[in-house]
């Protein structure tokens, strides 16, 4: 199995698809944290209650197809930029089945038509761009072997589905903050911040819900880094461009959904198989993660 270590596929799980889950949370990571199960008298009944509808709307997901604009704002380089595109995700034995595409960037006010897209099945990751007119085609893992994609530590891509509240209070400091201008409609705001010792208190300051109360579902998300230096913001909506509604879930996808359009059919691809046990991707230095805003 070939184990992510890329940071924008950590923000596919707590950034993109968190749109179809729970909160994401590393269940089995406490070394040097605070302990489990000390914390669920400190968060309020209305926590509890977010907390609840979404564990419950991630367990009864198995399909997602929604538009999503991720932008992000780094601080250092002080550059903004903002992605355009659509996700599609779909529960599937014996693995999920997911496609993301983006179809345009903003990048500091210049806009740029270039595409590109992000598909996981039959054990591979292809990363396509029409810049460059390149497939990247990664095996994760080996022919007949089975892993729990819904297993943060574990899973080779995690997937931030099925987390209970109790692991999601064992990793975080939760609370519901008051609504404020420029909030999205008829939304619970989560506040979270990774407590000590743990991988995210490692990757991020703050991770910020916004939890519709009609779909149970985030349809924005805030992440800013441990330094401080990169705030991300995922908006999740209709693929109309209207707040997410039901309709948008546990619809019908074919799995001939999930497939890299015709106009990329003449791209070059460039093969990375599985070399042995616990192989990892290079640093690919710019690659999925690295060469997101």
């Amino acid at each position: 199995m070939r184990m992510c270590r890329d940071g924008w596929l950590r923000g596919l799980a707590f950034g993109l698809l968190l749109a179809v889950g729970a909160l994401p949370v590393f269940a089995d990571e406490q070394a040097g944290g605070e302990a489990a199960g000390a914390v669920e008298e400190a968060a309020s009944p209305q926590v509890l209650a977010v907390l609840d509808a979404l564990e419950a709307a991630g367990t009864n997901l198995k399909t997602i197809q929604c538009a999503v604009v991720y932008s992000t704002d780094d601080k250092l380089n002080v550059t903004k930029t903002a992605k355009y595109g659509t996700i599609q995700f779909k529960r599937a034995e014996p693995h999920p089945l997911f496609l993301i595409t983006f179809d345009k960037t903003d990048a500091d006010g210049i806009l740029m038509r270039n595409k590109e897209w992000w598909l996981f099945r039959d054990r591979w990751l292809w990363e396509a761009k029409s810049k460059g007119t390149l497939i990247i085609k990664r095996e994760y893992l080996a022919p007949g072997e089975k892993v729990d994609f819904f297993n943060l530590e574990k899973s080779p891509i995690p997937m931030p589905f099925g987390q209970t509240r109790q692991e999601v209070l064992d990793n975080f400091h939760v609370k519901v903050m008051p609504p404020q201008v420029g909030d999205p409609p008829e939304t619970d705001h989560l506040y979270c911040v990774p407590r000590d010792g743990n991988q995210l208190s490692r990757e991020y300051r703050r991770l910020e819900y916004y939890v519709d109360r009609s779909v149970h579902l985030p349809v924005r998300i805030v992440a800013e880094d441990a330094n401080g230096e990169k705030v991300n913001v995922a908006n999740f909506m209709d693929i109309g461009g209207n707040l997410l509604t039901p309709q948008a879930v546990n619809q019908e996808i074919p799995d001939s959904a999930f497939a890299l359009p015709a106009e990329t059919h003449d791209y070059h691809v460039s093969e990375e198989p599985l070399q042995g046990p616990g192989d990892t991707p290079p640093d690919q230095g710019g690659g999925i993660g690295k060469n997101m805003p």
